[in-house]
């Protein structure tokens, strides 16, 4: 499966979610490629626990999975195989026409977009324009990707009114609105940027894995 964590904004919570939809893949053992498209590296980081890449297309071996740094956008052919994975999770600032093509060679099958409580006005502003870049890549024969719009710390309410006054034909056919999560914006960025652990890592906080789980199995 080809996830997608992407908005047009930064700042909104899509390296979040690309880090803890890996991790829940990871814990179960499938072999994941991971690709981090965003010119600060975050994914790249935390699963380096760190460490800086020093040129595009810089990538590092996870056990049975893979790390590749793509700030460039392109082509992974001949660096790897996404069929030779169970799972690629990409982290991208803009599903832009074709890019993922580019990159990967298909077409995602699920696309996360989420809208977290510290960039809530931004994200909200800039969701319709997200979404209608989705709803024209759907133009393709064959591509009816599922679409998540996740909702971190803020209220499901506010996203559902805003997606309510999108026109049909520029929204997603398949798309709906997850359930929100708790308001844990400095736990999560204490967790992510500094100890470079899941959310659920902390005690307090284990039922989160099932949370972010819930994305993949529905």
């Amino acid at each position: 499966m080809i996830i997608l964590c992407t908005h047009n904004d930064g700042g909104v919570g899509k390296t979040t979610l690309a880090v803890h939809i890996a991790g829940v893949l990871l814990s179960r053992g499938d072999s994941v490629l991971l690709v981090d498209c965003d010119d600060q590296a975050d994914l790249w980081q935390f699963f380096t626990k760190g460490k800086t890449p020093t040129q595009s297309k810089d990538s590092e071996d996870l056990e049975n999975s893979k790390l590749i740094w793509d700030k460039d956008k392109g082509s992974l052919k001949g660096k790897a195989n996404p069929a030779y994975f169970d799972h690629v999770v990409l982290d991208i600032d803009t599903p832009l026409q074709n890019t993922v093509q580019v990159i990967l060679g298909n077409d995602p099958d699920l696309i996360l977009v989420p809208i977290n409580k510290s960039q809530k006005k931004k994200a909200l502003r800039n969701l319709p324009r997200t979404l209608k870049v989705i709803s024209k890549l759907e133009s393709k024969i064959g591509f009816n990707p599922k679409v998540i719009i996740v909702p971190l710390g803020i209220p499901a309410e506010s996203v559902e009114d805003v997606v309510s006054r999108i026109p049909s034909d520029e929204k997603p056919r398949n798309c709906r609105t997850a359930s929100q999560m708790p308001d844990l914006q400095d736990e999560i960025q204490d967790a992510i940027y500094e100890e470079y652990q899941y959310i659920w890592d902390d005690e307090q906080h284990q039922e989160l894995y099932s949370y972010f789980a819930e994305f993949i199995e529905d």
